[in-house]
C-alpha cells in the first residue's frame, strides 16, 4: 500500500538547525578563546608583576639582612605584602633557613566559584637572589596575588560574553530574513508537489532571486501544465464518448443503452433474499403536443417531467433515471417497492394534479414493480408495459409488491427498534472478496461484505441501509462495522481491508472525530483500511466530501470510488480529489465482448487515472475472456466470480 506519509526533518528545519548550531558553536569557541587568551596573558602579567617586585625589594633589604638590621627587613616586606597584590613572600638564607614568610588567603569572594574552577589561574613564583656585595646571602621569593586578576578575566568575560552574545543575535536575525527569502519559494515548491500528488494542478507564481529554484520552479510550473493540458484533453475526450454513447442530449438522464448495460450488470448486485424496484414512467400526451404546439413545446414537457421524478426521487439513494426513448422513461430504485411505494404513490398524485387541457392524454402514466436478481428484463419491460397499457385512472403497482419476496414491510419505528437492537445485540456474518492486481495473483486489498442477523434472520442490506438512511442511522451502522470488523485486520486478514462507506458517514464531521480516536486507539490499523465511496454519495457533495477524503487520509486510510461511470459525469470530480483507486461500474465490465463500445470509455479512464497516479479495477470478471480483454485495456486491477468468489469470514 503506498504511504504519504511525509517523515524526517524538513529542509527548512535542518537548515535553520544547522545555523544556529554553527552560530552557538562559534559563539562560545570564541567565547572560550578569548576569554583563555587573556587568562594567559593575566599569568604573565602576574609574572612580570612578581619579578619586578622580588627584584626592587632584593635590592632594598640586601643592607638590612644581619641580625641587628633584620627587623627593618622584615618591615620593609611587610610594607609591600600588606598591599594585598601577593599571595606570598619567603626570604630565605643560601642555607635554606627562612627569616620572613608571608601568606595570603586564595579566596576571591568577588568572582564566583565555578568561574574560578573553569577558568583557573596559575599565579607564577618568581625568586630574586640577594647580594651583600659579592657574596649571595639569601633568595627572596614572591608570589602575586591571583584575585585581581581573577577580577579582571571575569570582568572581560562578562563583557566578551554580552558582545558576542549580540553578533549572535544579530548574525541570526539577518541568516533569518536571508533564509526566509530562499526557503519561501521553496516551501511553495513542496506545495506544489503534494498538490500535483493530490491531483490538484496549481501554478506557483513564486520568482526567486536564486538561480537554482527560479529553474526549478520554471520546470515544475511547465510539467504541471502539461500534466494538466493532457489531463483536461483526455477528460474532454472520455466526456465526449460518454456523451454520445449513454446521455440523452435534451435531458442528461442516461439514454435505453446505459439503462441495458447498468440494468443487467446491478441484478448481480441484488442477493437471493433482496429486492429491488423498477418504474416506467410514460407521457401519452407528448406526440399531441409535438404536433399541435411544436417540439420546443414538447420539450419543455419532457423536461418538465424529468423535473418531477428527480424531485420525488431525490431522497432515496441508489435511484437512476433513464429516458428510453421519447416520451418514455424508466426508474430502478434498489429499495424493496414496500420501502418506496410512499414516493411512488405521491409522484402519481402529482402528475394527476398537473393533468389539463393541455395533455389531452394526461401528464403521465406511472407503473411500478418489484424484482429479484433472478428476472430478466425482456420480462420486466413487458410486465410494465402490460400495466401501462392498462386503465390509468389509478396507478398500477403489481400485487407481488407485497409478497413475501418483497422484503420486510414493517413500520418505520419498528425499523428504528430494529437497526438499534442489530448495533447493540446484533450479530454481523462477515465475508471477503480479494481485489487482485491484474495478474491475478497478488492481492491488493480485500473487500469486506456483511450479512445483518437478528433473532437469527438475515436483514436485508438494502431494506436495512435505506431505512437507516432515512432514519439518519446509518453513521451508527458504519461505526458497528468498523468496530467489528477491525478484529480481523489482526487476525484472520493479513491484506489491506477495504469498507463501504455510507453517504451519512462520508458527510459526518461527528464520524470524523469518531474515527480519529478510534484510529489512536488502533494504530495496527493505520495504512490498513480503506474506505470504498459510491460514485452517486459523492456527487451529493463534491467539496465537502474533497474536505472529508483528505481528513480521512490524515489518518492513514486510502480511498476508493466504487461504481464509477454510473453517473456519466465521474471525470469532472476527478481533479483535485487524493483517490487511490476507482472501481468500475460493473455494467462497462459485465457485457464488454457484446458491447466492445465500452471499451473506448475503459481506456480513457485508464489514460486519466494513471495520469493522475489513481489505480483502476475492474469488478464484476466472470470469464477468461472477460479478463483477458480487461489486462488488454491496461487496467490496473480486477475483482469478480472468475477471480474468488465471497468467502465467509
Amino acid at each position: 500500500m503506498r504511504s504519504k506519509t511525509r517523515k524526517g526533518a524538513s529542509l527548512k528545519t535542518q537548515i535553520y538547525g544547522l545555523v544556529i548550531f554553527l552560530g552557538i558553536v562559534s559563539f562560545i569557541g570564541s567565547l572560550l578563546i578569548s576569554v583563555e587568551h587573556t587568562k594567559d596573558y593575566l599569568n604573565e602579567q602576574m609574572g612580570s608583576h612578581a619579578q619586578d617586585t622580588a627584584t626592587s625589594l632584593g635590592l632594598s633589604i640586601s643592607p638590612y639582612l644581619d641580625e641587628e638590621n633584620i627587623i627593618i627587613a622584615e618591615t620593609m616586606v611587610s610594607a609591600i605584602f600588606d598591599s594585598g597584590y601577593y599571595a606570598a613572600m619567603e626570604l630565605k638564607t643560601i642555607d635554606g633557613k627562612v627569616l620572613i614568610n608571608r601568606q595570603n588567603p586564595n579566596q576571591v569572594d568577588t568572582v564566583p566559584a565555578w568561574f574560578i574552577d573553569m577558568f583557573a589561574l596559575s599565579p607564577p613564583t618568581r625568586v630574586s637572589e640577594i647580594n651583600n656585595g659579592w657574596q649571595i646571602v639569601g633568595n627572596l621569593s614572591v608570589t602575586s596575588h591571583a584575585g585581581v586578576s581573577y577580577f579582571q578575566l571575569w570582568q572581560y568575560g562578562s563583557k566578551a560574553f554580552i558582545a558576542f552574545f549580540f553578533i549572535l543575535l544579530f548574525s541570526l536575525i539577518i541568516a533569518y530574513f536571508i533564509l526566509s527569502a530562499v526557503l519561501k519559494p521553496l516551501a511553495m515548491v513542496e506545495h506544489q508537489a503534494i498538490s500535483v500528488s493530490k491531483k490538484q494542478f496549481i501554478h506557483n507564481g513564486a520568482k526567486p532571486f536564486t538561480r537554482e529554484l527560479k529553474v526549478v520552479i520554471e520546470a515544475l510550473n511547465s510539467m504541471v501544465a502539461n500534466v494538466q493540458k493532457n489531463f483536461d484533453s483526455m477528460t474532454r475526450q472520455a466526456e465526449k464518448i460518454t456523451e454520445e454513447a449513454y446521455l440523452d442530449k435534451l435531458t442528461g438522464l442516461a439514454n435505453r443503452r446505459a439503462f441495458e448495460s447498468q440494468f443487467n450488470a446491478s441484478l448481480s448486485d441484488i442477493s437471493d433474499d433482496e429486492s429491488a424496484t423498477i418504474a416506467l414512467i410514460e407521457l401519452p400526451s407528448l406526440q399531441k403536443v409535438n404536433n399541435e404546439s411544436g417540439y420546443q413545446a414538447g420539450d419543455k414537457y419532457v423536461l418538465s417531467a424529468v423535473n418531477e421524478l428527480k424531485i420525488a426521487f431525490k431522497e432515496i439513494e441508489g435511484t437512476k433515471i433513464y429516458r428510453i426513448n421519447g416520451g418514455s422513461f424508466i426508474v430502478t430504485i434498489a429499495q424493496s417497492t414496500s420501502l418506496c411505494q410512499d414516493e411512488i404513490r405521491a409522484l402519481n398524485n402529482q402528475f394527476l394534479s398537473l393533468d389539463d387541457n393541455c395533455y389531452p392524454n394526461g401528464f403521465a402514466k406511472l407503473v411500478a414493480t418489484p424484482y429479484k436478481n433472478t428476472d430478466s428484463m425482456k420480462k420486466l419491460l413487458i410486465d410494465l408495459d402490460n400495466l401501462v397499457t392498462q386503465d390509468s385512472s389509478q396507478l398500477k403497482i403489481k400485487e407481488t409488491i407485497f409478497s413475501e419476496n418483497s422484503g420486510l414491510s414493517i413500520g418505520l419505528q419498528d425499523w428504528k427498534t430494529l437497526i438499534e437492537n442489530i448495533m447493540s445485540t446484533g450479530h454481523i456474518q462477515f465475508l471477503y472478496q480479494p481485489v487482485k492486481e491484474i495478474n491475478n495473483v497478488n492481492v491488493l486489498y480485500d473487500e469486506l461484505l456483511a450479512k445483518f442477523y437478528y433473532d437469527d434472520k438475515v436483514i436485508p442490506n438494502n431494506q436495512l441501509f435505506a431505512m437507516a438512511e432515512r432514519l439518519k442511522l446509518t453513521q451508527e451502522l458504519d461505526i458497528k462495522l468498523i468496530t467489528t470488523a477491525i478484529e480481523f485486520v489482526s487476525t484472520d486478514l493479513d491484506n489491506t481491508l477495504a469498507i463501504n462507506l455510507s453517504q451519512q458517514s462520508l458527510f459526518s464531521t461527528s464520524f470524523y472525530l469518531w474515527l480519529k480516536e478510534f484510529m489512536t486507539e488502533n494504530e495496527h490499523c493505520r495504512e490498513r483500511l480503506i474506505f470504498e465511496i459510491n460514485e452517486t454519495a459523492l456527487l451529493k457533495d463534491v467539496s465537502l466530501a474533497t474536505k472529508h477524503i483528505n481528513l480521512f487520509k490524515t489518518l492513514g486510510i486510502s480511498i476508493c470510488i466504487e461504481r464509477f461511470g454510473t453517473s456519466f459525469t465521474s471525470f469532472k470530480y476527478l481533479r483535485g480529489l487524493d483517490l487511490d483507486f476507482i472501481k468500475l461500474d460493473g455494467s462497462y465490465i459485465k457485457d464488454l465482448i457484446n458491447h466492445t463500445e465500452n471499451n473506448y470509455y475503459i481506456q480513457a479512464v485508464n489514460q486519466v487515472c494513471h495520469s493522475l497516479g489513481i489505480k483502476v479495477i475492474a469488478c464484476h470478471i466472470e470469464s477468461d475472456e472477460i479478463l483477458n480483454l480487461i489486462k488488454e485495456l491496461e487496467c490496473d486491477a480486477c475483482q469478480g466470480q472468475y477471480i474468488q468468489n465471497p468467502t465467509e469470514l
